[in-house]
């Protein structure tokens, strides 16, 4: 299976939602902040990428993006990949 890159994850967020969470303090197109290693209350390791996972499939609310469209199956295992995977830039 191929290395899933940050390049790979950052361009499944629309400019809007990147502007949007921007806003407030979620950098989603950053690699330093998604890959971020610390953690918080909820997480261990990398709370910020864990957090924006949650956000998309449901488990934290509230849901991203918001007003839709949800991400597919395949965006959501591409992320998942790309944590599970390293966090490779």
């Amino acid at each position: 299976m191929a290395v899933i890159k940050f390049s790979d994850v950052k361009g499944m967020f629309t400019p809007d939602q990147v502007n949007c969470m921007s806003d407030l303090d979620v950098h989603l197109d950053d690699y330093a902040y998604m890959s971020d290693p610390a953690g918080d209350a909820t997480y261990a390791d990398h709370a910020n990428a864990r957090h924006v996972y949650g956000h998309l499939t449901g488990t934290e609310t509230p849901r991203m993006p918001p007003g839709g469209p949800l991400w597919t199956e395949d965006m959501l295992a591409k992320l998942l990949s790309w944590m599970q995977g390293g966090f490779a830039q």
